[in-house]
C-alpha cells in the first residue's frame, strides 16, 4: 500500500482522542470533571473505522480476487491485528484472575474468554456486548470487516459485495430488530463507516485530489466542527460521527499535505489503543492516594495518564509489536487501521 503519512497523523490524532476520552472520564470518576470532558472524545474509534475501510479497500486491490488471495488477505491482517491483540486480551484475563476488585465489578466469564479469542460478539452479564478487553469491541467489527472482504475476494465478486453484505446486515436489523446479542452486534449501522473509507479509497484511487491545501484545511476543520456539533443531537452515531469522520479523512489522503507531527505515534496508534487502559488503571491506583484534593489534581492525573500512555506505547511498539512482527515474516511499516 502506497505510504500517506497524512494517514498515519490521522491515526495518532484518533489513538490520542480516545485516550484523552477515557483519561478524562476515569478522572472524572475518581476526582471531578475537567472542561472539555464532553466533548466527543472516543469518537476517534469512528475515525479508525473509516480509515481502516480506506487501507483494506487499498490493500484488497492489490490482491488476486481468488482463493489464494483470500486466503493471503486473511493471513496478512491476521498477523498484523491478532498477535499484540492476543497479548494484551491475555494480560487482562491475568489482571483479573490476579485482582478482579481493582478492574471492573462484573466476573470473569470462562465463555467470555472463549469469545474474546475468537472475536466473537457477547454480552457480558451487565448488559454490555464486549470482550474480556473492552477496548477490543471495535476488532471484533474490524475481524467480521475482513472476513467480509475475503469472501468477497474468495468469490470473484468484487468489493460490491462487501457493500451488499454490510447493508444487508444493516436493514435486516433496522426490520428485524433483532435482540440476540450477535445479531444485535452485526447490525449496528455503524458497520457504514467502512464502507465510507473503501468509497475515498475508490476516489483516490480513480485519482481525484483535492486541487489546493485550502481545501484540505477546510474539510479537515468542518469535519472536526461537525463532530463536535453533532456530539448531543439525536442523529444515529453513522451520521452524526461516521459523516465527519468520513470528511476527515477525505481532506487528509485526497491532498498532499506537509510534514506532518505524530508520525511515529501513527506507527504506535494499536499499540496505544490496546495499551492505555492498563497504564490509566494503574495511574490511578498510584497517584490518587498522593494527590492533593482539588481541581488542580484532575488535571494532573489526566495530564499524567496521557504522557504516560504514549510513552508506553512507543515502548511496546518498539520493544513487543515490531519484534512480533519481524518474528512472524511481516513488513514494520504500516498499521493495523
Amino acid at each position: 500500500m502506497p505510504r500517506l503519512p497524512g494517514l498515519q497523523a490521522l491515526r495518532a490524532a484518533a489513538a490520542l482522542m480516545v485516550l484523552i476520552g477515557h483519561a478524562m472520564a476515569e478522572a472524572a470518576h475518581y476526582i471531578g470533571p475537567l472542561p472539555g470532558s464532553g466533548l466527543p472524545w472516543t469518537r476517534g474509534v469512528d475515525l479508525f473505522f473509516v480509515i481502516s475501510g480506506f487501507v483494506i479497500a487499498l490493500s484488497a486491490a492489490r490482491v488476486p480476487p481468488d482463493p489464494a488471495g483470500a486466503v493471503d488477505f486473511l493471513r496478512r491482517r491476521a498477523l498484523r491485528v491478532v498477535p499484540l491483540y492476543y497479548v494484551f486480551t491475555t494480560l487482562m484475563v491475568a489482571v483479573l484472575l490476579a485482582m478482579p476488585s481493582g478492574v471492573k465489578d462484573t466476573p470473569l466469564d470462562s465463555a467470555q474468554i472463549v469469545h474474546s479469542y475468537l472475536f466473537l460478539p457477547y454480552e457480558r452479564p451487565d448488559g454490555r456486548i464486549a470482550p474480556v478487553l473492552s477496548l477490543g469491541w471495535t476488532l471484533n467489527y474490524e475481524v467480521g470487516f475482513y472476513a467480509v472482504v475475503a469472501a468477497a475476494l474468495l468469490l470473484r465478486r468484487g468489493l460490491g459485495l462487501v457493500l451488499a453484505v454490510l447493508s444487508a446486515l444493516v436493514v435486516a436489523g433496522l426490520a428485524w430488530e433483532p435482540r440476540q446479542p450477535g445479531a444485535v452486534f452485526w447490525t449496528n449501522p455503524i458497520v457504514f463507516e467502512f464502507l465510507f473509507g473503501m468509497a475515498l479509497a475508490r476516489v483516490w484511487r480513480a485519482g481525484v485530489r483535492l486541487p489546493a491545501p485550502g481545501l484540505a484545511a477546510g474539510g479537515l476543520a468542518a469535519g472536526v466542527v461537525l463532530l463536535v456539533a453533532l456530539h448531543e443531537t439525536a442523529l444515529p452515531r453513522v451520521v452524526a460521527a461516521g459523516g465527519p469522520a468520513a470528511l476527515i479523512v477525505a481532506a487528509v489522503t485526497l491532498c498532499r499535505p506537509p510534514p506532518l507531527p505524530g508520525l511515529a505515534l501513527g506507527e504506535a496508534s494499536y499499540a496505544l489503543y490496546l495499551s492505555h487502559r492498563f497504564v490509566l488503571r494503574a495511574l490511578t491506583l498510584l497517584l490518587l492516594p498522593v494527590l492533593p484534593a482539588g481541581s488542580g489534581a484532575a488535571v494532573v492525573y489526566t495530564a499524567s495518564a496521557v504522557a504516560a500512555s504514549v510513552v508506553i506505547a512507543l515502548l511496546v511498539h518498539r520493544h513487543l509489536e515490531r519484534p512480533l512482527m519481524r518474528a512472524l515474516g511481516q513488513p514494520l511499516h504500516g498499521r493495523p487501521a
